[in-house]
């Protein structure tokens, strides 16, 4: 597996002005490759119960392994 930095773009309303705003949040993720990572993507934001959102690019990262405490 390799890792993939996918960008998502969230969309809300600012609660002062009323205008729709847009936040950028890099996630990490492990894939075969950068359509699957897209894809991975999609469905774990869908399942969150997110709506407002736009898959806006997907690189291959230079990380070579994430380790996790037990």
């Amino acid at each position: 597996m390799k890792f993939y930095q996918v960008k998502v773009a969230f969309r809300y309303e600012d609660e002062k002005t009323g205008k729709v705003k847009t936040q950028n949040v890099i996630y990490l993720v492990d894939s075969e490759s950068v359509t699957e990572a897209e894809a991975r993507m999609v469905q774990y934001l869908t399942e969150q119960g997110e709506q407002e959102f736009e898959v806006t690019a997907a690189v291959a990262s230079n990380i070579a392994s994430v380790v996790t405490a037990n």
